[in-house]
């Protein structure tokens, strides 16, 4: 069903006088006269649809745009849609066979309105992915998108951006997901083909060690007044991942007893994790001009891209380093203090201490040493 919406009832007055919302957002409408007919409204249009989930598939259907239809209109086609479905009539597969079927662009606006979690919002990352790969292919029917497409469509990508083309595949492959999962469509998932990373290259055998920090302190010093040193300092010190940190808010910090809490975290869950003693002394004499902490001239208000920062940074010798490295070499130096893993896995947000093991665990050979010297030394002293 619509989420995130309000109940009024809805009339030319009332329609026109609902807020327009920023750039990339909406806000959906329910009508109070009647069930199941919504209004969504965008930066650019207010439009009418009736939706229902019927035998566990959502059913959504466009009524029309405002003020081309106007309100009564809109109910009359919605108690119409209502009463077809009553008789058995499924109105959604009659209106897509008139059209040879869905098309991609009908879906992505499905996605955009139910997608998982009942937020009812897309990520700017994925309208930035759904706008520069998959919209020049808006028109053509879903059915259509063929594994030999989507499989060239990746790789062509992969060639200079192997991270970014898993994620462009993971896009495609959700929203086909979400046609056959919800839509009950006909089709077999054309993105369903194995993703690669980068060569060899395991989260244990990229991190900073002891001997790397003094170089990489004054790589972070060379982005002096900038919004970077600080944001990547947050992520060494927290062990955080950089999305939570650009999207972080002075209201979710208490810099007193040194814990911040994160809404939304990649669990869905809200998390809290500790901040050390030089972090606080950093952000304590930080300017709150925003209610973001690291604010920025984009639509959500706050930094979005660290590519040209942290290029600067690779460039002081670290050229293999990424910055979700910077969590793996948080728990690598938690361990190494002597910390239980567990206390990794907490400030790292894991589900479990298997996933921080299997991914992070790892030592210095001198700590290994010393623990290998004294397992010997122990066995020398048993006496026979």
């Amino acid at each position: 069903m619509a989420t995130n919406n309000s109940t009024i009832i809805f009339g030319k007055k009332v329609i026109e006088s609902l807020p327009t919302p920023e750039t990339g957002k909406r806000k959906v409408y329910s009508d109070k006269k009647t069930q199941y007919l919504f209004l969504r409204v965008t930066p650019s249009a207010r439009t009418f649809f009736w939706q229902k989930r019927i035998s566990g598939a959502q059913k959504t259907i466009t009524i029309g745009k405002f003020p081309s239809i106007n309100a009564e209109q809109a109910r009359d086609k919605a108690d119409w849609i209502a009463a077809q479905y009553t008789q058995g009539v499924d109105v959604q597969a009659t209106v897509r066979e008139s059209h040879g079927g869905m098309t991609l662009g009908e879906l992505w606006a499905d996605f955009r309105l139910n997608r998982a979690r009942g937020r009812g919002l897309i990520s700017t990352t994925l309208e930035y992915i759904w706008n520069r790969h998959f919209k020049h292919w808006k028109d053509k029917p879903v059915s259509s998108i063929s594994f030999d497409m989507s499989r060239k469509l990746i790789l062509a990508i992969r060639v200079k951006t192997p991270i970014h083309a898993n994620r462009v595949q993971r896009l495609g492959k959700a929203l086909m997901n979400h046609g056959i999962k919800e839509l009950r469509l006909k089709i077999e998932n054309p993105f369903l083909f194995a993703q690669v990373s980068e060569k060899g290259r395991s989260r244990k055998d990229y991190r900073l060690h002891r001997a790397d920090m003094p170089k990489f302190l004054k790589a972070l010093d060379s982005l002096e007044g900038t919004n970077m040193k600080v944001l990547f300092l947050m992520a060494l010190f927290t062990g955080r991942r950089i999305g939570e940190i650009k999207s972080c808010r002075w209201v979710d910090l208490d810099l007193t007893s040194g814990l911040w809490v994160i809404p939304n975290t990649k669990s869905g869950e809200s998390q809290t994790c500790v901040l050390p003693r030089p972090l606080i002394d950093i952000l304590s004499v930080r300017e709150r001009e925003s209610e973001w902490v690291f604010p920025a001239y984009t639509k959500t208000k706050h930094v979005q891209f660290i590519g040209g920062a942290w290029k600067h940074v690779r460039a002081h010798g670290f050229q293999h380093l990424q910055a979700r490295d910077l969590r793996g070499t948080l728990a690598s130096f938690m361990q190494e203090s002597g910390m239980p893993i567990i206390a990794a896995s907490q400030q790292l947000g894991h589900s479990s201490v298997e996933v921080t093991a299997a991914h992070y665990s790892s030592i210095s050979d001198s700590l290994q040493r010393l623990g290998m010297d004294s397992a010997v030394a122990a066995m020398l002293e048993v006496e026979e």
